[in-house]
């Protein structure tokens, strides 16, 4: 057993790699990574019209001034 101690940790992180691997393309082909980032595109959207709607009341604050 002793030829295990050297090629084990190697075993061990291919068959690992291959794992994730393997979870990366069933990820890629079910869709999961579609659209990923329509959440941060749908905040910042919404921010942008937040500063946009507090500008316009800061100006009408300071014109009633």
């Amino acid at each position: 057993m002793e030829g295990f101690e050297v090629t084990g940790p190697y075993a061990s992180a291919l068959f690992m790699s291959l794992g994730a691997l393997c979870a990366f393309i069933w990820g890629v082909l079910s869709g999961a990574f579609h659209n990923a980032d329509e959440a941060s595109v749908r905040f910042y959207e919404m921010e942008m019209e937040s500063d946009a709607h507090s500008e316009r009341a800061g100006h009408a604050e300071q014109e009633d001034e």
